[in-house]
Formats: structure tokens, C-alpha cells, sequence
């Protein structure tokens, strides 16, 4: 293949262990409830729509660790921007 831009650009994306996904949602989702924090009351705070929080909470978004920090850091249970 001749050099110069035919191919594609590779993107470099973020790989999660299936069980990092599982330990990120189980802490989201205990910090949340033992905040007492509902679903609702998240979304309000994060911007994050609330189907979007049961998503991750059914571990169905991956990688998870974005939205983990985003909803952790809404919860005020880490600083922002600290990874």
C-alpha cells in the first residue's frame, strides 16, 4: 500500500477488563445507594440522563471508567479531573 494517507488513521481506544467494568459499576452503584442517591438524583447532578445511568449500571457501557469518574465526581466521592 502506497504511503502518504490511504489507510485509515488508527484510533487508540481504552481496553477494560470485563472485570474492571464489573468493580467500577459495583462501586458507582454502592456509593450511590449508600449515599442514599437515587437514579434521578444523579442524573440531576452529573447531566448524565438517567437511562444512560441504568445502562451503566447494567454494565452494558464499556469501557466504563469515563462514566464511572463522571458520575463518582458528581457524587463529590472523588476530585474532579483527578484521572
Amino acid at each position: 500500500m502506497p504511503e502518504g494517507g490511504d489507510r485509515p488513521a488508527q484510533v487508540e481506544q481504552e481496553t477494560e477488563h470485563p472485570h474492571d467494568t464489573e468493580d467500577l459499576v459495583r462501586l458507582v452503584t454502592l456509593i450511590r445507594t449508600e449515599q442514599g442517591w437515587t437514579k434521578t438524583r444523579l442524573s440531576d447532578a452529573t447531566g448524565v440522563p438517567e437511562s444512560e445511568i441504568s445502562r451503566f449500571e447494567a454494565a452494558e457501557i464499556v469501557p466504563a471508567k469515563p462514566m464511572a469518574m463522571r458520575l463518582l465526581e458528581g457524587m463529590g466521592s472523588i476530585e474532579p479531573g483527578l484521572f
